[in-house]
């Protein structure tokens, strides 16, 4: 057994330079796609192309489905339509459909119609009209379904002949009624040692779990989650079998919304994989999707200035007093934060916050900030005593005002995100730059304003 020579840009840009298509073409054709397809995203664009048509259809077409939209229409551009009808025939429904969904619609219907397989022509069509980011978006039509009225013998011949046909290895079968609605599930080995004369109804699981093809490819990927399975029936309004959706096509979604999470929670506001993508390399996509948030922020942030600006003559009196505003606004923000991520990934994003559900975050949250309050303002009070000896009144304050924000803090970053999915918010946009402005100016109030009582009430207290 001969060892896979290893990839190298340079190797594969030097043999392109030099003309040795041949060499190149067996050492290309050798590769895993995923290995592939990481080599080639490092070369020149020239050198790139070079490579790719070189590859056999079945490497180009696994090549093309590991491939990101914008690197795909790169490599697509200098092709004919003929050919990538050629390239989408050879792939998954899915991966055909998400390549063809970064083209033009025009573009896009040309090379469907260059399709010369009417049944992939159809599936095709069909999946070109649900949304990206739906059930229907994400299936593949792909499987085997069988009829409730055929035998085992029946089915055991009907699956020798179509499974060959498929990308995907199948080890549970859908069954279907008269009118293609789901009405049940069997597996491989329950048809292997069923009777032959048996019908198939009456070896199948009735209890299937199946999603319709709107819904939200989060939901479906949370229900392919709960469940443990491998593959979860796609269906339509009248329950008909559409296609399935398998645990690849779930990793991937969980991947994008993973992404969308995290710049939702930075205060950009991105929504689909095009879009996230984009956010990389599009200058023009990636102002508009910072600037609202940023804009949102500078707005909160100014009420924390003018709360700042009319407590001017108490910061005047005690300088000592205004060194630990930072420090407070830092923590409290930083708990707060904490708050709303625990609440946002320990909730379930399909059903959104339940009342009873929410009560009891309040409430532990409340637990904790405390906790965490009287630890932090403990440890502030004490910082406070060695850094300004002079001073325990100094410590008090802000030690007993870091208790306080830092329990106003989980509060507010626990209710936040409840808020927003009432009002139909993203609830990843609570957190990260918009929680941290709302909590700086009820920081500063909180803090300045038992500065101003202690004052009041000890004038010379914090005095220098």
């Amino acid at each position: 057994m001969t060892e896979k020579q290893l990839l190298a840009p340079d190797m594969l840009s030097e043999l392109v330079d030099k003309g040795e298509r041949q060499k190149l073409r067996l050492i290309l054709n050798d590769q895993h796609s995923a290995d592939l397809a990481e080599c080639l995203l490092e070369l020149a664009p020239a050198t790139r192309i070079s490579c790719f048509r070189l590859l056999d259809l079945d490497n180009a077409s696994a090549l093309l489905a590991e491939l990101e939209p914008p690197k795909q229409s790169e490599l697509l551009r200098d092709l004919g339509n003929n050919s990538i009808a050629a390239l989408v025939v050879n792939m998954s429904p899915d991966d055909a459909v998400d390549l063809l969904s970064e083209l033009p619609e025009n573009k896009a219907r040309e090379i469907i119609d260059q399709v010369s397989d009417n049944e992939v022509k159809e599936d095709l069509t069909q999946l070109m009209t649900f949304k990206e980011d739906t059930a229907g978006g994400i299936m593949s039509t792909d499987y085997l379904a069988l009829k409730a009225s055929m035998t085992v013998a029946e089915a055991l011949v009907y699956l020798r002949e179509e499974y060959e046909d498929l990308e995907e290895e199948i080890y549970d079968v859908y069954v279907v009624g008269e009118s293609e609605e789901l009405v049940g599930v069997v597996t491989l080995v329950e048809l292997l040692t069923a009777s032959p004369e048996v019908l198939v109804r009456s070896v199948m699981d009735e209890d299937v779990v199946s999603v319709q093809a709107d819904i939200d490819q989060e939901h479906a990927a949370e229900k392919l989650s709960r469940y443990d399975l491998l593959y979860l029936p796609v269906v339509n309004e009248h329950k008909q079998l559409l296609g399935i959706i398998t645990a690849d096509d779930v990793i991937d979604v969980l991947k994008e919304e993973a992404t969308e999470d995290i710049y939702q929670s930075s205060g950009i506001s991105s929504s689909g994989s095009e879009s996230q993508e984009q956010l990389g390399y599009n200058v023009r996509r990636a102002f508009s999707a910072r600037l609202p948030w940023l804009l949102v922020t500078l707005l909160i942030e100014t009420g924390s200035a003018s709360v700042i600006t009319s407590f001017d003559s108490i910061i005047q009196q005690t300088v000592q007093a205004a060194s630990f505003m930072p420090l407070l606004s830092g923590v409290t923000g930083s708990v707060a934060t904490q708050s709303t991520c625990i609440v946002i990934r320990g909730s379930n994003r399909t059903s959104g916050f339940g009342l009873k559900a929410a009560l009891r975050n309040i409430w532990h949250e409340i637990k904790v900030g405390v906790l965490l309050g009287l630890c932090c303002g403990l440890t502030t009070y004490l910082a406070s005593l060695f850094m300004h000896n002079s001073s325990q009144t100094l410590g008090l304050i802000v030690g007993m005002s870091l208790f306080i924000t830092m329990t106003v803090g989980v509060i507010i970053g626990t209710l936040m995100p409840m808020i927003f999915e009432k009002i139909g918010v993203e609830p990843a946009h609570a957190s990260g730059p918009f929680i941290t402005s709302i909590l700086d100016v009820c920081t500063m109030s909180i803090y300045l304003t038992i500065v101003h009582l202690f004052l009041t009430r000890f004038p010379n207290a914090l005095r220098l």
